[in-house]
């Protein structure tokens, strides 16, 4: 009987880490199609863990850092930021183009695609303007 009452303890304590495990993986890393306008860029320069600046062959290393705001085909609409790759010349994004990507509920999964006007859903498109 207490070997069951353990068992059964143990058989929860899993089946909640699990639950969670799956909980966080679907919120950071399980992304859906949406759509957004870019936004004017801030440009940034790169650190080291140490706070120094970061440097390649002695030149600086600069990121663009976009708060985006983004909305699916049913017009669903969640803000999240997106970093462009470091480079010691970085190219921004073209300001009031329009973007598709796959994005999670904490950040962009998958690509960061240029599109037409067009291409975006009416109900997004309706969102986002």
């Amino acid at each position: 009987m207490r070997k069951a009452i353990i068992g059964i303890i143990v058989l929860v304590i899993v089946a909640i880490g699990g639950f969670k495990v799956y909980s966080y993986w679907n919120s950071t890393y399980n992304g859906t199609t949406n759509y957004a306008i870019v936004p004017t860029a801030v440009k940034h320069k790169s650190k080291t863990d140490k706070g120094k600046d970061y440097k390649q062959n002695g030149q600086q290393v600069y990121y663009y850092e976009y708060d985006f705001k983004w909305a699916n085909a049913d017009g669903k609409t969640k803000s999240v930021s997106w970093e462009s790759a470091e480079s010691t010349n970085p190219t921004p994004l073209q300001a009031g183009s329009y973007v598709t990507a796959q994005v999670s509920a904490k950040r962009v999964t998958k690509g960061m695609k240029n599109i037409s006007k067009s291409e975006v859903p009416a109900k997004a498109l309706s969102a986002l303007e």
